[in-house]
């Protein structure tokens, strides 16, 4: 069973917002052993709307489309679903009813111009979305079982866990998965860790792949969960050869790791005198969801004095090396990371890597 994503809306192909939703409905579908084959965004056209939707059902057995479901004249998502299924548009009294009751209870006034998110394709299910106006619907036409959801990210995970998420569970069981093991490396180059991968992978049906996300090299290795037990020599033998780069496993990030540990500590001193906004950047979107009950400090000068209850220290040794130290209630533990990138148009990336291995130093030793 394979699907498809197509994002729907002007404001996509103009730029102005980038299309996230299709990342998550594809980790979604992952997670269950689903493969996404393409992603897609048209304009609000209809013309182009109905080529996508013609586009992703070729390629696809389940098809999601998003976005074009609100009250306003640019959205007909729903009218050129139903002329591409063929169905007429049918009034639902129950959307109808949500439609008021949601906006009444929040002072609105309801207006007839909202009507027109209460018609959905003649034998299509609604979907309840309860973080909006406009409920979602899923209709099987010309052999595809097709998923229609508002734009706002928020509604999308709305309906998702309201309606899809059950439905996917039950009608995927009976499938033979595809799975992908990975392994993030860190200090060697992409074509060093390929060729370690193809040796040890050589004449073994399995698809490989590898992604830079610096300071990682990331490798792939995808395939039908029937041929696990077939594959775990192998994928043993892998792990092995690449045990003295590997960092974090089958998604794991080591970022939210330590973001985990740090959730039961009530004041953080961080100074970073080595890598200039990497490592607040990597750190602060995984820390944003506890912060706001923490006593935080982030600092480039060691001048800063702080009672806090924990100090993460960065300090520059010399230009291909630095010194981390961790003080958590009185108790101290300092190393050193020396980079592997050593030529001058490599700094950037030192300091990525000097970032990296800093969490991974406190992640080990907290």
């Amino acid at each position: 069973m394979k699907a498809a994503v197509l994002g729907i809306g002007t404001e996509l192909t103009d730029g102005q917002i980038v299309n996230k939703n299709a990342s998550w409905i594809s980790k979604k579908l992952k997670d269950l052993g689903l493969t996404t084959q393409t992603h897609l965004v048209v304009p609000d056209e209809r013309d182009l709307m109905r080529e996508g939707i013609e586009f992703c059902a070729s390629k696809a057995d389940l098809v999601f489309i998003t976005g074009g479901l609100g009250p306003t004249s640019d959205d007909f998502t729903r009218d050129v679903v139903a002329d591409w299924a063929g169905r007429k548009l049918v009034f639902d009294d129950g959307s109808w009813q949500h439609v008021n009751d949601r906006l009444t209870s929040r002072g609105y006034v309801v207006k007839d111009i909202q009507r027109q998110q209460c018609y959905f394709p003649e034998e299509a299910q609604v979907l309840p979305n309860k973080e909006g106006t406009a409920n979602g619907f899923f209709l099987e036409a010309h052999g595809k079982k097709v998923f229609v959801l508002p734009g706002p990210p928020r509604e999308i995970e709305a309906v998702w866990d309201a309606s899809i998420a059950r439905w996917l569970q039950q009608n995927t069981a009976g499938l033979d998965p595809y799975i992908t093991r990975k392994w993030d490396t860190i200090g060697v180059g992409e074509s060093d860790v390929a060729l370690i991968v193809e040796e040890v992978l050589q004449g073994i049906k399995v698809e490989k792949g590898y992604r830079v996300h610096l300071p990682y090299v990331e490798i792939k290795a995808s395939f039908h969960r029937t041929r696990e037990q077939e594959l775990k020599a192998p994928l043993e033998q892998l792990t092995e050869a690449l045990h003295f780069c590997t960092i974090a496993r089958d998604g794991d990030d080591v970022a939210e790791l330590f973001a985990e540990k740090l959730k039961d500590i009530k004041s953080i001193c961080l100074i970073d005198e080595v890598t200039g906004q990497f490592l607040m950047n990597r750190l602060m979107p995984v820390l944003r969801g506890f912060m706001t009950d923490q006593l935080w400090s982030f600092s480039k000068s060691r001048d800063v004095k702080s009672p806090a209850d924990l100090h993460l220290h960065l300090f520059p040794k010399d230009e291909h090396s630095c010194e981390v130290s961790l003080d958590y209630r009185g108790r101290k533990v300092k190393d050193f990371i020396t980079s592997p990138y050593k030529t001058m148009n490599m700094k950037e990336r030192r300091h990525q890597y000097f970032a990296e291995m800093a969490v991974i130093f406190w992640l080990k030793n907290l």
